[in-house]
Order: structure tokens, then C-alpha cells, then sequence
């Protein structure tokens, strides 16, 4: 025992030391040894209760056996209990290294052995990586080209060489594997390419550039530009109004020409919209929101009105070329008595809360409870938390194919080609002659925060994420100069409302603005010298062969291609060549305002039309009445999300089409679509396993699912030519996403099948598919 305190003793620093005293004071202990312990070391093993251990841990410490025959007989004398042998083992080490986990021989070797390699280039994101990846494998072709090497010809370039270098990719049609190019088209892209080729050089080589061949580049692209026709004209920057923001909003929430697959996806189609337009952040930065990054309050009014809802959300994910970015947040209220709710943000994140189900009180499962929620008395907020297993779930996620539909996927992200897209697609289905880009809105939002007198210079770079004034001044101030500069000239009242709108997007919009190539255009394709050629090619290929499958995908893709540039070109003449003719149909008194453009789109769904209908609803301007309409659209909301609207509706591809005499049916017949799945849900039920329907059962039992006018029923209740085709069907739709062990539910037969072959002998013993 002796030995036991001498090695403590030895062990732990003066400095750190805890007496701990007897329990009761008696003459012949007078001469007992003072141990003295680490807190840590108390605090671990004492009771959390007491200032001392009870009588267990003396135990654990000394052997009560040993203490009958010793001087000092006491037992109450308290000492903590013994660590294990890694404890000890840890304490020793760190007062032998001089309070450092490792000895002086571990840094000394750390310091000799260092790799300063790893630090001498500059760190990028991924994007930008795949980005110097391509340039540096353009390169290494060029110097292929003229007999050159790669790594070499960095240390060693001239002007001579890169000049060459960017008049042979500009000349270049296809890429390596014999895809077409793009190409380079502005001289802005040629200016941005000599850009990360300067950074592919400094990561080869570790040094930059020199100075005078940069600026001997500069002279040779614009010489460049010009030999090759590059135009030096910019990207549109102009801002996308509150008024633009309300069209785009109402058109992607009841449009039918644009399907989003599934209604969720929907939803945050605009959501991604409301929350881009306040923060004016980086597009990308919207898409990571995590609902861990979103905090919900119900806040007191200090001016004595209704408590409000705040949402506050976290930008934790912007740009870092420059490093990680500190998180911003941004807190939006609610508004009350909005006339309208498409630009209420609260409506459509709530709607996504109670979709999921995250908030973490397990009472507050549907919008009705925050109307009889109130704030203690004496405080400001009342949160409104949300499960922390959700905190690093993502809001934007996409729809991902099932076996009878889709669902909102676990982890799959939106991404911003995906979003950028569809908001393109709904600007062209609203009718702007421009492409709408979600930068339009961060365009808006930096414009209106510089005309603020509420906003400062330095807020508004900290909402942009810039580091100073310039980058607004060179990308986002808009060109087209916002302000009626004659009327103040003249000392007038300035025109601002009209001057804003013919700054905006908007300023063009028009529903009669073609946004697809009619059947007579897309056939004009085929008219085309190289589709014939590559027709007559394909005519004498052997079916089966590489050779064919080649030229029909270059078939397909030159055909892609040329609709895609008759499409542009009818657009882009369309404002002009429609003007003239409204104004000879005016002058000549034919001219009608109010015609209507029939586009032929299927109707909406009675969710859908629930839905727009929740949001236009107006208020009564009470407090009752607006908490009755914004529960409505809530709902609305959590019902459509639901909704599965399956891929969008194509137009007949009449380029290779061949015409089709089309049966019109009664419409005057009760009920159509219910009477067409009766006949699928009688037919896919036989009796033997010889009989082969023509229809998926799957399909079908999703179509009970759906409400009676439902229009999907039409598609999934549909009869195929053969059975044959429904084999086809039922492998390629069903069959090919099914993992083996996925247990699935057959609706039309109210059974629950195990796994993959127990459905393959289900179909054909029950439904009589042969898979």
C-alpha cells in the first residue's frame, strides 16, 4: 500500500492536488500519508451528491481484510477509487511528455518528414475541379496534335503556342469519344476559358502566369473573337419584379403543360422561389437548406397585434473558393391579411412541415393547433421545434421512381440544373421572350436592397456574400438603367412604376408566345440535307449491329438539335413578326384583344384545382378568417404533395408519325374513367393461367387509389395492343426498379407478396402475365 501512494505521489503535479482529510480525526491516523488527487480524477469517481465516496468505493480501494492488522486501522478515511490501467497509463504519459499526449521524437519526425506539396495549390470545389479536369484534358489532345508534351509545354509556353492552342479548340466540332460540341459562342466564354486554363497552369506548375504573356493573350483573343464570329453580347441581368415572381409562382402552381412527377416536387418548386427572392442568395445555397438549417417561432407583435409566425432559415452551404463563409439567417414574417397567399412562404414550408411531420411536439400535426397557441406571459417567443432526426435530412428533394408510381426520395437531392430547368420552362409556358433563370430573382433582390434607404451598403454585401461593392457594380447592377432619367432632368415626377416594369422580365410577357414547334414545324426536320443522310445510313446498317445503334443515336440527336434551333429562332422573331400583324389587323379594323390561345392542355385535377383555389381565396379581414384561409391552403398544400402526376404529357412526335383517324367517344357517358377501370379491374383478374389480359394489374390497382375523376386513371387504366406489350410494360416499369427482397401489396387482390419472385408467380397465377 505504501508503494501504491509513493507511485501517485510520483505521478500527478503539485499543482494539482486535492487533501483529502479522515471523517473522523483519531490520534494513532495522525501519522497516515495525504494523498492528493487530480479534479478530474475526483469528480469521475466520487458520488455527484456528496463531497466524498461512500463506503463501495473505499472498498474498491483498499482491502478492508488488510486494514484489521494495520497501524492505521480506520476504514473511514476516504479515498477516491482507483482508475484502470489505461487511465493510469494516460495520466503517466502526459506528465512524462510535459502535459502533451506525445514525446518530443513524435514532432521532431512530424517536422522532417512534412509534405508541403500538399499546400501549394489552391483548393476548389468539385464543380470547379471537373471544370480544370476538362481543360487540362483539351490540352493534353492539342498537344497530341502538334507532337508536343503536356507537362513540358506548360513550363515552355508562348504565344505562338496557346494562340493555336484556342484558334484549334475553337475550330474543334466534336470532343474525343465523337460527340458534338457545343462550342464556344461569346466572347465572354472565350475570355473565361483563358481564365481557368491560367489556373490549370499555376496547379502544374505551382507559379503563375507571366504578366506580359497575359497581357499579349489578351490582344490575341480579341483577335480570336473576331476570326471567329464571337458575339460580345451579355447575359440578360434584368430583374425579375414581385409582380414577374406572382406569374411565375401562379403558373407553376396551375399549369398542366409542365408535370413535376409528383405534387411535392411541385411545391418546392416554388417554395425554392420565396425563399431565393428575400435572402437574394446563391441559388445553390437555397437547394442544401436542411431542416436542421430552419427555425419556426410563434413571436410577440411589440406593436400589440396577433402573434406572428416567424420563419428564420440558415445559409450554412454558400460559395468557398475563398474559404467557408460565415452562415447567415434570415428571418421572414408572416404577413397578415395578404391579398393573396401565392407569396405567403409561411403557407408553403408549414404545408412541407406537416407533410413530414416534424415538429417535435407530438400534438401539433396539423395547421388548426397554431391558431390556439399563445406566448407566456412576460416572454417574446414561443418556439416551435422541429425532431432532431430531421436536422440533416434536406427540404429539396427528388421524386424517385416505386414500383406502381413515385415518391419523394430519402436523400437524393434537387439539383440546380433540375430546378434551373423547370423555372425555364414554366417563364416559356407564362410567356417571357427571355429565359428565367433563378439568378433573375438574386438579380431583383441585390438591385433592391442597393435602393433601400433600410438596407446599407455593407448588409447589403453581407446578403450577397461579397466582400465589397465591385462585384455588384460589374454583374449586378442592372444594365438596363432603372430610373427615368429625363424626368429628372426636367425637375419632374418620375414615371418609376412604368420605368420599373419595362426594366423587368415581365416587360414582354405574352400568353400567346409560342413555347413548342407545332406538328408542321417539327416534321420540317426531316426536310433537313443531314437528317437524309443519316437516314439512307441507317437503312443499310444490319439491325442489331454497334454501327446502327450509333447512327440512330446521332439521328436522334441531330433531330433533338434542330428543333431545339428552329424553336429558338421562331421565338426570338416572334415579338416583331406578331406586332406587325396586330397592327395591320387594327388598322384594317380585324383586330380582336380578347382572343383566347387554346393550347390543348388536359385539365386540371380536382387536388390541383383545390389547391389554386385555397391560395386565391380572399380574407375577411379578421383574425378568424384569415387562420380559416391560411389553414385551408395548408392543407391544400399537404393534400397535393401526395398527388403523383407522372411524367409530362409529350406531344405526338409527327416527324416520323404517320396519321392516326382518332374515335371520339361520348362524352355525354356517366362517368367515363370509372367505368373504363371497372372494365381493367374485371379483366385482370382471371381464372386460369393460360388467359393473358391486357392490362397491368399494378397499374390498375393504383388507379383505385385515386380519386373517381381522377385523369391519370385514363393512363393507368389503359389496355395494351397485345399481351405481349403488357409483359413488356410490367418488366420495363415494374419488374426492373424491384430489388429482390422489397415486399409489395397487391391492391387489386388485397394481398402482400414477399419479394420479387413471390410477385413473378403471383402475376401469372392470379393475373395470368408471364414474366
Amino acid at each position: 500500500m505504501t508503494l501504491y501512494f509513493s507511485f501517485l505521489l510520483q505521478l500527478l503535479p503539485l499543482s494539482n492536488i486535492y487533501v483529502l482529510t479522515p471523517l473522523k480525526s483519531q490520534p494513532d491516523c495522525s501519522m497516515a500519508p495525504t494523498v492528493r488527487l487530480p479534479p478530474d480524477f475526483v469528480s469521475e469517481y466520487s458520488d455527484p451528491d456528496s463531497e466524498y465516496s461512500d463506503e463501495s468505493d473505499i472498498d474498491s480501494v483498499f482491502d478492508n481484510d488488510g486494514h484489521e492488522g494495520s497501524e492505521c486501522g480506520s476504514d473511514e478515511t476516504i479515498l477516491e477509487e482507483s482508475p484502470d490501467d489505461d487511465e493510469v497509463d494516460f495520466k503517466d504519459a502526459v506528465n512524462l511528455f510535459g502535459g502533451n499526449t506525445h514525446p518530443p521524437e513524435y514532432y521532431q519526425n512530424a517536422v522532417k518528414d512534412f509534405d508541403e506539396s500538399h499546400y501549394d495549390g489552391q483548393d476548389y470545389s468539385p464543380g470547379s475541379d471537373i471544370l480544370l479536369d476538362a481543360i487540362e484534358d483539351t490540352w493534353k489532345e492539342f498537344c497530341n496534335v502538334v507532337d508536343r508534351d503536356p507537362e513540358a509545354s506548360y513550363a515552355s509556353l508562348s504565344i505562338g503556342m496557346l494562340c493555336n492552342f484556342f484558334n484549334w479548340r475553337l475550330n474543334q466540332k466534336v470532343n474525343k469519344d465523337g460527340r458534338k460540341l457545343c462550342g464556344i459562342k461569346k466572347k465572354s466564354s472565350l475570355s473565361t476559358y483563358w481564365k481557368v486554363f491560367r489556373l490549370c497552369v499555376e496547379r502544374a506548375t505551382g507559379d503563375k502566369i507571366d504578366p506580359k504573356l497575359n497581357r499579349k493573350m489578351h490582344r490575341a483573343l480579341r483577335d480570336l473573337a473576331k476570326k471567329h464570329g464571337l458575339s460580345d453580347e451579355k447575359r440578360v441581368n434584368r430583374c425579375m419584379t414581385i409582380e414577374d415572381l406572382s406569374e411565375q409562382i401562379q403558373t407553376t402552381l396551375s399549369t398542366t403543360e409542365k408535370s413535376f412527377q409528383l405534387g411535392e416536387i411541385r411545391i418546392l418548386a416554388v417554395l425554392f422561389l420565396l425563399l431565393l427572392a428575400p435572402a437574394g442568395a446563391r441559388p445553390a445555397s437555397i437547394l442544401r437548406l436542411r431542416f436542421g438549417d430552419i427555425r419556426v417561432v410563434l413571436a410577440r407583435d411589440p406593436e400589440g397585434g396577433a402573434h406572428n409566425i416567424l420563419t428564420r432559415f440558415t445559409l450554412a452551404f454558400t460559395k468557398t473558393y475563398l474559404g467557408v463563409k460565415d452562415a447567415k439567417t434570415f428571418t421572414v414574417p408572416e404577413n397578415f391579411f395578404d391579398p393573396s397567399l401565392f407569396l405567403s412562404p409561411h403557407i408553403y414550408l408549414l404545408g412541407i412541415l406537416f407533410r413530414h411531420q416534424v415538429f417535435k411536439a407530438p400534438s401539433l400535426i396539423s395547421p388548426d393547433k397554431l391558431d390556439i397557441l399563445d406566448i407566456h406571459e412576460g416572454e417574446k417567443e414561443l418556439p416551435l421545434p422541429l425532431k432532431k432526426e430531421f436536422d440533416d435530412c434536406l427540404v429539396y428533394r427528388r421524386a424517385v421512381k416505386t414500383l406502381t408510381g413515385y415518391d419523394i426520395s430519402m436523400d437524393a437531392p434537387i439539383t440546380y440544373g433540375m430546378m434551373a430547368g423547370w423555372i425555364r420552362r414554366i417563364g416559356e409556358i407564362l410567356g417571357f421572350m427571355y429565359a428565367t433563370i433563378p439568378y433573375s430573382l438574386r438579380y431583383a433582390a441585390a438591385n433592391g436592397f442597393d435602393q433601400s434607404v433600410d438596407v446599407s451598403e455593407a448588409l447589403r454585401n453581407l446578403a450577397l456574400d461579397h466582400a465589397n461593392s465591385v462585384p455588384f457594380q460589374r454583374h449586378y447592377l442592372g444594365r438596363e438603367v432603372n430610373a427615368d432619367t429625363w424626368a429628372i432632368l426636367r425637375g419632374q415626377r418620375p414615371q418609376q412604376a412604368l420605368i420599373k416594369q419595362a426594366c423587368s422580365v415581365g416587360h414582354s410577357i405574352s400568353k400567346r408566345r409560342p413555347t413548342d414547334l407545332t406538328a408542321e414545324q417539327a416534321a420540317s426536320i426531316n426536310t433537313h440535307p443531314l437528317i437524309r443522310k443519316l437516314k439512307q445510313q441507317l437503312r443499310r446498317m444490319e439491325r442489331g449491329s454497334h454501327e446502327r445503334a450509333e447512327i440512330l443515336r446521332t439521328l436522334r440527336n441531330e433531330k433533338q438539335r434542330l428543333k431545339r434551333s428552329l424553336k429558338m429562332n421562331i421565338r426570338h422573331e416572334w415579338t416583331d413578326n406578331q406586332a406587325v400583324d396586330d397592327i395591320e389587323r387594327q388598322l384594317r379594323g380585324e383586330w380582336n384583344p380578347n382572343q383566347v390561345v387554346d393550347k390543348g392542355c388536359r385539365p386540371q385535377g380536382a387536388a390541383q384545382k383545390y389547391l389554386v383555389q385555397a391560395l386565391a381565396a380572399k380574407c375577411d379581414n379578421t383574425i378568424e378568417g384569415y387562420y380559416r384561409r391560411r389553414d385551408d391552403a395548408i392543407n391544400a398544400i399537404i393534400t397535393y404533395c401526395t398527388v403523383e402526376e407522372g411524367p409530362t404529357m409529350r406531344r405526338t412526335n409527327t416527324s416520323s408519325a404517320k396519321p392516326q383517324h382518332i374515335h371520339c367517344k361520348d362524352t355525354q357517358e356517366e362517368n367515363p374513367l370509372q367505368k373504363a377501370l371497372n372494365i381493367a379491374l374485371k379483366a385482370v383478374r382471371v381464372e386460369t393461367e393460360k388467359e393473358r389480359p391486357r392490362y397491368c394489374f399494378l397499374c390498375v390497382g393504383k388507379a383505385l387509389t385515386l380519386q373517381p375523376g381522377d385523369p391519370l386513371i385514363k393512363d393507368l387504366a389503359r389496355e395494351f395492343y397485345t399481351s405481349g406489350d403488357t409483359a413488356k410494360h410490367f418488366r420495363r416499369r415494374h419488374l426492373s426498379i424491384l430489388e429482390d427482397n422489397h415486399e409489395i401489396y397487391c391492391r387489386v387482390c388485397d394481398e402482400t407478396l414477399e419479394h420479387k419472385m413471390h410477385l413473378q408467380n403471383h402475376s401469372l397465377k392470379r393475373h395470368g402475365l408471364k414474366t
